[in-house]
C-alpha cells in the first residue's frame, strides 16, 4: 500500500460543493468531510456526476477554494458517492493541521476506515 504524503484528519465538516458535472450541468449541493489534510479532503453525499481531473469549487464557512477530482466512489461499491479531492490552490481548513510526518497510517487507516466501509 502506498505511503501518504501527509496525515489525515478524521474530521465531519459541512461545505458546499460546485461546478461542472459531467454533462456540462452547473451543480451545487451540499456534501461531508470523512477526512481532510492541509491538501486535500474525502467527501461523502456526492450525488453530481464527477471525473477524475474535474475542478471543483468547495466552500467551508465563509473560506472558498478549488479543487481537483482524484477519485470517484465507484457505483454500487461502499466507497459511492464519495470523492477525493486535491487542492488546485491554497488550502481552506480554519483549523491548524501539523506538518506531514514519516510515520505510515496506511496500515491504520485500512484496518479502522476500508474494513469498517466494507461491514456497511
Amino acid at each position: 500500500m502506498q505511503k501518504r504524503r501527509e496525515r489525515r484528519h478524521t474530521i465531519p465538516i459541512a461545505v458546499r460543493l460546485w461546478g461542472l458535472d459531467c454533462h456540462g450541468k452547473v451543480f451545487s449541493q451540499n456534501a461531508k468531510t470523512l477526512d481532510i489534510a492541509s491538501n486535500g479532503a474525502r467527501l461523502f453525499g456526492v450525488t453530481a456526476a464527477l471525473d477524475r481531473g474535474y475542478i471543483v469549487g468547495l466552500q467551508c464557512g465563509n473560506m472558498r477554494a478549488r479543487f481537483m477530482v482524484v477519485w470517484v466512489g465507484e457505483k454500487g461499491s461502499p466507497r459511492e458517492g464519495q470523492i477525493g479531492l486535491r487542492a488546485a490552490e491554497n488550502g481552506i481548513w480554519s483549523v491548524a493541521l501539523p506538518r506531514a510526518s514519516d510515520d505510515d497510517y496506511s496500515a491504520w487507516l485500512a484496518e479502522n476506515y476500508l474494513d469498517a466501509e466494507a461491514a456497511v
